[in-house]
């Protein structure tokens, strides 16, 4: 996919779209990681076996020494489509978004079934202890799926940039750097909170909807690499 755009010259330019899926894999969750494979044709890097503390400085890095004009941030524990790849490229792409995101279920239910929120959220959302993060109840309501099933594919405003295909041009990456919690947690919270308070606008889309496996609200015990075996980036091209 290719933009043009007018130079300070008045000559036409060709500014490729060149976008970079980054996942931050602490475990080894064989479906999501087949399904990012499968979806998307896009250069991905996997950031295996870091803690969160460390991943968002290898993260940060990464960006700023590589020259890929987009970045997607995504972590290890969710299904994703062709249908959603498609639509966070585009809009990732697009000049109507400064931030666009995937959405997911919040978690699956012990039957199987999805639980009854989703991960789109439209509310301010706070933090009133920075020294720990966020509580549940900070987050407030969340848009539940059956509201979203509903909804006519358009764009949609969202609070949390959830790291479910995350993604904006390597400048607002560096402008807002990932970063944790003082406890280690949770930086795509501290990420959200940081645009909301400085009023960029992150939006969603029906379309960009991601299965996620987390079980409840644990995280998934099993296939843990976090000190099992050598933090290590791994560059993969289809």
């Amino acid at each position: 996919m290719e933009r043009c755009h007018i130079s300070s010259h008045q000559q036409r330019e060709e500014v490729m779209f060149d976008p970079c899926l980054l996942v931050m894999q602490p475990r080894n969750i064989e479906p999501a990681l087949k399904s990012y494979k499968k979806s998307f044709d896009i250069p991905m890097v996997f950031f295996k076996a870091f803690t969160e503390p460390q991943v968002t400085l290898q993260l940060n890095k990464y960006i700023k020494e590589h020259d890929y004009t987009h970045y997607i941030i995504i972590g290890d524990d969710a299904i994703v489509t062709r249908q959603a790849a498609e639509t966070v490229l585009q809009y990732t792409e697009s000049d109507k978004c400064d931030v666009f995101t995937g959405w997911m279920n919040m978690h699956i239910e012990n039957d199987g079934s999805f639980s009854n929120e989703s991960t789109v959220n439209q509310n301010r959302i706070g933090c009133k202890d920075p020294s720990w993060g966020p509580a549940r109840e900070e987050y407030g309501s969340w848009v539940t799926m059956e509201q979203m099933r509903k909804i006519t594919p358009q764009l949609v405003r969202t609070s949390y940039a959830n790291f479910a295909l995350t993604g904006m041009t390597k400048e607002m990456w560096e402008k807002y750097p990932i970063s944790c919690w003082p406890r280690g947690n949770s930086s795509d919270h501290h990420l959200s909170l940081r645009l909301q308070n400085e009023g960029v606008k992150v939006w969603t889309h029906p379309n960009a909807f991601i299965r996620h496996l987390r079980k409840g609200w644990a995280p998934l015990p099993d296939h843990w690499l976090v000190g099992n075996v050598p933090p290590e980036i791994i560059e993969w091209q289809n």
